[in-house]
């Protein structure tokens, strides 16, 4: 066998069980008749769902624990300083910008209070 590393040999050796314990059901399945192969394949799938339930309550404890631990995170960020809203008039004008350093190539600006540097190098 080539150089392979070890999560990609175990995923070949988990499909070929997989592989082989789908092709093994299949075969008893069909010379057990339909009406047994239907039992047995409602078995089946229950132990697949009992087996998944656990796993999806795992996964959604998981999702809990990064979406708490995010905001604690956030917490050590420095916080931008509040920006005056923008009336209606300017609003309508387009995007309002005040107190602000801007760069880049597109700059594009309705309305600008205060002070608003505008850099551009290229």
């Amino acid at each position: 066998m080539e150089n392979m590393s070890g999560w990609r040999m175990v995923a070949w050796a988990g499909a070929a069980v997989a592989g082989a314990g789908c092709t093994l059901a299949g075969v008893l399945l069909v010379r057990a008749g339909l009406d047994d192969a239907d039992k047995w394949a409602s078995i089946i799938g229950m132990c697949i769902a009992a087996a998944g339930f656990p796993l999806a309550v795992y996964s959604i404890v998981l999702a809990r624990r990064s979406a708490t631990a995010l905001p604690a995170a956030m917490e050590e960020l420095p916080q931008p300083r509040a920006q005056p809203k923008a009336s209606q008039e300017q609003a309508r004008g387009g995007p309002v910008v005040s107190n602000s350093t801007i760069e880049g190539p597109n700059i594009q600006i309705g309305h600008a209070d205060g002070n608003v540097n505008i850099r551009y190098e290229r």
